[in-house]
């Protein structure tokens, strides 16, 4: 408590030195889920607190806390973003904790985070922020961010002398309102590993390669990702991920949504589906009904109706 207590002083002590007027946010994402009379639970998926501030034209700064539910009643806070962005002619650079170029437009693409994270974050391809600072710069129609963070992620602290290096090209826009995107992602970074013979340590490293592209066109929006996560540790594992989603908007404040991934690894499986609608009813409030099927190879499916909310301000 008196390490968010400081966090908040230094927040409204920033905000008073500079002259810029605060933006001030915050997201939270809950559902009911039910897969049985057993199964079923009200629980807080996301809650996010942001707070951003301009020092000048060029210096900005961005705090945001993230809590995340471990199950009914289990929440803990994250600090997510604490980052300062920096613009020049050559780019901007950011530094500190801050959000991560791997699937970044994706989620966007896929547009329904409050319901299901995208697929790479689903099955943890990436963390979603580090520590560690970023490079990025437009190019007309086209984007690049190459970052050096620790590897680690947000919720935990750096364990080794290794940094993930990542980088992503885009072209289009990232929040995309019409026509298409498409891009690439790329991360490697080195790691110890013991020998299963007890002859000491060797390096191997986690590789991850990923596409993804993305359409709008009138009411509708499709897009589709494929992701290949390779580890050369004492034995060699690959993973692939291949995920297809659209959104069809039937009015102004109703859309139908749908989503199928194929994950594989090591001659099995483990696909999942969701399909629903998403009602709008005024600014900021989203309700919506879907139905989840979980699919892995050698156990049973899992079939989930849910109604997820979100609420931003």
């Amino acid at each position: 408590m008196k390490k968010f207590l400081l966090l908040f002083t230094i927040i409204i002590t920033g905000s008073i030195v500079t002259a810029s007027e605060p933006k001030i946010s915050a997201d939270t994402h809950f559902s009911y889920n039910y897969e049985d009379a057993e199964n079923n639970r009200f629980h807080i998926t996301r809650a996010y607190f942001t707070f951003e501030n301009k020092v000048s034209h060029t210096l900005s700064y961005r705090f945001q806390t993230d809590v995340g539910s471990g199950g009914a009643t289990d929440y803990t806070i994250y600090l997510k973003n604490a980052k300062l962005d920096w613009k020049t002619g050559q780019g901007k650079f950011t530094f500190g904790l801050q959000g991560m170029n791997m699937f970044k437009v994706q989620e966007d693409n896929w547009g329904y985070r409050f319901i299901e994270k995208s697929a790479m974050d689903k099955k943890k391809y990436s963390s979603s922020a580090d520590m560690g600072m970023g490079w990025s710069k437009g190019m007309g129609a086209l984007t690049t961010s190459v970052l050096l963070t620790n590897g680690s992620g947000y919720k935990k602290a750096e364990t080794d002398g290794y940094k993930k290096l990542s980088a992503s090209l885009l072209y289009g826009e990232a929040k995309l309102k019409t026509g298409f995107n498409a891009g690439v992602s790329f991360s490697y970074e080195g790691k110890d590993y013991n020998m299963s013979d007890g002859s000491g340590s060797e390096t191997g490293s986690t590789t991850v390669i990923a596409g993804f592209g993305a359409l709008a066109q009138g009411p509708l929006k499709a897009g589709a990702e494929i992701a290949i996560l390779t580890k050369t540790l004492e034995s060699s594992e690959t993973t692939n991920l291949v995920s297809a989603y659209g959104n069809y908007q039937l009015n102004k404040s109703l859309a139908g949504f749908g989503r199928f991934d194929m994950y594989s690894a090591d001659n099995s499986t483990d696909n999942y589906a969701v399909i629903g609608v998403n009602y709008v009813p005024e600014k900021g409030l989203h309700i919506a009904p879907n139905v989840s099927i979980s699919m892995p190879d050698g156990s049973d499916s899992v079939l989930t109706y849910r109604i997820n909310f979100r609420f931003k301000i």
